[in-house]
Order: C-alpha cells, then sequence, then structure tokens
C-alpha cells in the first residue's frame, strides 16, 4: 500500500483498498474516492477539486451514492452505475462515466471474474477506430451502454481465454484498449 512520501498508486494498491474497506464508513469511503481520483488522474488533475467540492457540499447523498454502488458492484454492475449515474446524470457532480466506472471497477479488488470495466474516452476511441465497434458514442454513456460495454468485455475475456488457455479478465482487455 502506498504510504507517505509514495507519489504513485497502482491499481494493486487501489484492491487492496477496496478488499479492505468498510463500506460503513464514510472516511473510509471518502478515502477511497480521494485514490481512485488520483489514480484515474495521474498528473492531469484538471476536475479534482470540483469533485471533492461537490462531496462537500453534499456529503450525505454522496456518501449513500458511493455506499449504494459499491454494495451492488460485484453483483450487480447496472445497478452500482445507476446509483452512481441516476437517470443518466451524476449523482455526485463532476463525476461522469469514466471516473464512475473506475470507482466499480476497483470495487472488484481486481477479482478476474468482477463484471465492471473501465470506460472512458480513451477505450471507446480504440473501440471505435481499431475494433470499428462505434456503437458506445464519445461520452456520457448511459447505464445500458456501460452494461453493453462490459458484456463485450466479458465475452472478449472468455474467447482470449479459451486461445490462450488462461483465464483472462476483462480489466486486461480493458487495458488492451487504453494503451496508446
Amino acid at each position: 500500500m502506498a504510504g507517505p512520501g509514495v507519489t504513485r498508486l497502482s491499481r494493486g494498491d487501489l484492491f487492496k483498498d477496496a478488499a479492505d474497506l468498510d463500506v460503513d464508513s464514510d472516511e473510509e469511503l471518502l478515502r477511497f474516492l480521494w485514490r481512485v481520483l488520483a489514480w484515474g488522474s495521474g498528473r492531469k488533475l484538471r476536475l479534482n477539486h470540483k469533485r471533492v467540492q461537490a462531496v462537500a457540499d453534499d456529503r450525505s447523498s454522496a456518501m449513500a451514492a458511493l455506499r449504494q454502488a459499491l454494495k451492488a458492484a460485484r453483483e450487480d454492475p447496472a445497478q452500482a452505475y445507476e446509483a452512481l449515474r441516476p437517470k443518466d446524470r451524476n449523482a455526485i457532480a463532476y463525476l461522469g462515466p469514466a471516473f464512475s466506472t473506475r470507482v466499480l471497477y476497483f470495487a472488484g479488488c481486481g477479482a478476474l471474474d468482477h463484471p465492471c470495466a473501465i470506460l472512458d474516452s480513451r477505450v471507446a476511441a480504440t473501440l471505435k477506430n481499431t475494433c470499428k465497434w462505434d456503437s458506445l458514442g464519445e461520452s456520457e454513456w448511459p447505464t445500458s451502454t456501460c452494461i453493453r460495454y462490459c458484456t463485450l468485455l466479458d465475452r472478449w475475456a472468455h474467447e482470449e481465454s479459451r486461445r490462450l488457455g488462461r483465464r483472462i479478465g476483462v480489466d486486461e482487455i480493458e487495458r488492451w484498449l487504453f494503451r496508446p
């Protein structure tokens, strides 16, 4: 786990955070969210101050949405995504589809069978330009689109698992789609 003075978070750090997470603790939920935001932003922290302010402005609603999403993420990705994107709107201001899917992905603690995958504009662009799968659109993905994407990655992961003779997780497919 990253500690004081560590400037880089890994996927493994966030999986461990999720595995140790007490979803009934606001402090732990916030710590998890801040670390996912830091990981997903890299060196570009452009909207994180607005995300933090949105949580501060309506902490109880933000905590309720996060708690509901994280509890559902391992069993019902549609319900989990809908908790963060109810009726295609952000439950937490500035926490849109890309960061919502990051939160849900890390909730899986790295399990190969976790049904949630990260979806952002880079992944969508690769799907469109390289794979010729352009039914996602550019951004602002509704729940049905996000679930179609996760289902596609799950299918591809199973196909690759059979082809390679080893278990492939959806995140291996997502990481390939994300690469430049």
